[in-house]
């Protein structure tokens, strides 16, 4: 049987079980430190506790320890290593490679996408040093993923949807050399999102205070299918930042759509399932222009350029509702405007106006009738023409809001005795028995109404349906039968716990510190042919200088965090801004990005078709 997983973004311990909630199979989430996104850090309390939440639905945390890492911090990332593992997670996600020379747990390593998985070559150098899943560069097509499936036997995990990181993650130094905080050490400061002037070697301007590197989010909801038959078995959303409304709404529409392929691939006899048990009841349709997007792109998935630049927006503008028709002052002295669109703009609701010019300007709606809407502000700086977008929906918000439930729904086998009630079902290792004493009923379809209707009832997180009854049907109090069902749901969440705790055990029995450098020593003959040749070592510390040598790199290179060596490769990128503009193919003119005081140069490796941004 084919488990398949979605993966949702937890910034902390109330969004992480939103995510369990709306249907997400498992969790990533970050410790107090060493997780690639700064802000977003959390108590191992809180990780002990969404994993324990978590496990009631066969749901895994995975914790996020995938910065480099410096020799001052070695120690204590090795004990966050064992406290994660002693609060019940599943799995680590790291990226420095020192990790593997260090003490730790029983407990699978997952490759981070900061490893810059991009080649056959790549996965199965991770792969022979025991990582148990590979998460693969987002650039990624599903030609080249197949490729990669052919290459190993391990899991695969790709992003679907969410934020892109313009560059090849793990090998973007742009934020560290403007401004000193670095990707690698989860404190990016999105230097992509930022505007930048393109000039040419004549100092001409050719593009003036654009963000230039700045691409739209990623929408993978129609290739699900497509990538489960590449080999992918982990489909991860981007989001440790976003807030809960955002994680709620795009896990929702992920879990009916993996669903929906899953009934589709069943019904043509393939064995396939997800990952986790129980399905998320929820009052709201997800719709993902609702919540945080830059428009979407479905990014290079077949093999092909399309538009990826967000234009102007660089931060969410939200769905596209219409154009601004006229523009005047109300009586009361606020600005009032009337718009041409399909979709109704309510009170409360964010709205962002874009000029023919690019110029962005946010305001919110005060009060609506009809195509007229009023904003909370005096001061007149939108006109006719204005494209209009959402990017606050204040009625789907109050949708969210509503209570999501997440239930195991079980049928049940019972047995009537005239000693009691046989109760028979998924997970259970034996039969239990109830006793529990009936009379004879007067009517006896009666009594098979009530045993049904009480027992199939919801009790704690499962929902029972009796679907076979065997032998004398006899009358028993109501409340007789609604303590077999509580009874029945805490022994099932009980033995559900157990089978969690076995499979945890056999992963414990795979996964173990022993025998490291022996790996790295079978590793060593295959890195040179191996690695990308543009591929940077990140060495940050003592360990993973080890590592690398053992490897066979003879003087592995200090990271770019300690050493910025003159003309360094900042950036490499598959989005190319010649291509977005036009220019391609290369024609020989030299072009710069100006930022502050900052110029950078481009550079164009037309072999790869990709794009190069170098210091100065």
């Amino acid at each position: 049987m084919l488990e398949v997983e979605l993966l949702a973004p937890a910034r902390d311990l109330e969004i992480g079980t939103a995510a369990i909630d709306c249907g997400a199979d498992s969790v990533y989430i970050a410790a107090p430190k060493y997780g690639a996104r700064s802000q977003a850090g959390n108590s191992f309390d809180h990780i002990k506790s969404l994993c324990s939440y978590a496990h009631k639905y066969r749901a895994k945390i995975y914790l996020t320890l995938n910065t480099i890492l410096y020799n001052n911090e070695l120690t204590e990332a090795e004990e966050f290593m064992w406290r994660a593992y002693e609060a019940g997670v599943d799995a680590l996600i790291v990226q420095d490679l020192g990790i593997l020379k260090m003490n730790r747990p029983p407990i699978p390593l997952f490759a981070s996408t900061q490893t810059d998985i991009r080649t056959p070559e790549k996965a199965a150098l991770l792969e022979s040093l025991g990582f148990e899943r590979l998460i693969l560069a987002r650039e990624l097509s599903l030609k080249q993923i197949r490729e990669i499936r052919r290459a190993v036997s391990c899991q695969l995990e790709t992003f679907v949807h969410g934020a892109l990181c313009v560059c090849y993650s793990g090998q973007c130094y742009l934020s560290q050399y403007l401004t000193g905080r670095s990707a690698n050490r989860g404190e990016c400061a999105q230097p992509c999102r930022a505007d930048y002037t393109l000039v040419n070697e004549k100092g001409e301007v050719l593009i003036k205070d654009f963000p230039l590197l700045s691409l739209k989010d990623m929408d993978r909801s129609e290739n699900l299918e497509a990538l489960i038959d590449a080999g992918v078995t982990s489909f991860k959303i981007e989001g440790r930042l976003k807030g809960a409304s955002y994680v709620k709404n795009i896990v929702k529409k992920y879990d009916n759509a993996l669903n929906a392929v899953i009934e589709k691939k069943r019904q043509s006899g393939e064995e396939i399932c997800r990952l986790s048990l129980g399905d998320s009841i929820s009052s709201f349709t997800p719709d993902s222009s609702k919540t945080f997007t830059r428009g979407t792109t479905s990014f290079n998935i077949d093999g092909r350029r399309g538009d990826w630049a967000s234009g102007a927006a660089a931060k969410a503008v939200g769905e596209f509702i219409g154009e601004v028709e006229s523009v005047k002052i109300n009586a009361k002295g606020f600005v009032t405007f009337s718009y041409k669109g399909d979709k109704k703009i309510n009170n409360g609701d964010g709205l962002c106006f874009i000029s023919k010019g690019g110029e962005i300007l946010g305001q919110r709606a005060s009060s609506c009738s009809g195509s007229v809407v009023e904003l909370f502000t005096r001061r007149l700086e939108i006109q006719k023409g204005d494209k209009i977008y959402r990017n606050y929906d204040a009625l789907f918000e109050k949708e969210l809001e509503k209570p999501v439930r997440r239930v195991i729904s079980l049928p049940l086998d019972l047995t009537l005795s005239a000693k009691g009630i046989l109760v028979s079902c998924e997970f259970l290792k034996e039969p239990l028995f109830f006793d529990i004493e009936g009379d004879t009923p007067q009517n006896r379809e009666k009594a098979e109404e009530i045993i049904r209707g009480q027992i199939g009832k919801s009790a704690l997180h499962f929902k029972f349906t009796v679907r076979n009854i065997e032998g004398e049907i006899r009358f028993y109090k109501t409340a007789a039968l609604n303590a077999i069902r509580n009874s029945l749901a805490e022994a099932l969440s009980r033995e559900i716990e157990v089978l969690d705790n076995n499979v945890r055990a056999e992963d414990a029995k795979m996964v173990s510190a022993e025998g490291a450098a022996e790996k790295l020593a079978l590793a060593a003959e295959e890195w040179r042919k191996r690695v990308p040749a543009d591929y940077r070592l990140n060495c940050s510390n003592r360990l993973s200088c080890s590592a690398y040598k053992e490897l066979g790199v003879a003087a592995p290179a200090s990271a770019f965090e300690l050493e910025q060596p003159r003309g360094a490769e900042l950036m490499r990128t598959k989005y190319c801004i010649r291509h977005q503009l036009g220019l391609c193919p290369n024609d020989g003119v030299k072009l710069y990005l100006l930022n502050g005081k900052n110029r950078l140069a481009l550079e164009f490796d037309c072999a790869k078709c990709e794009m190069v941004i170098k210091a100065l």
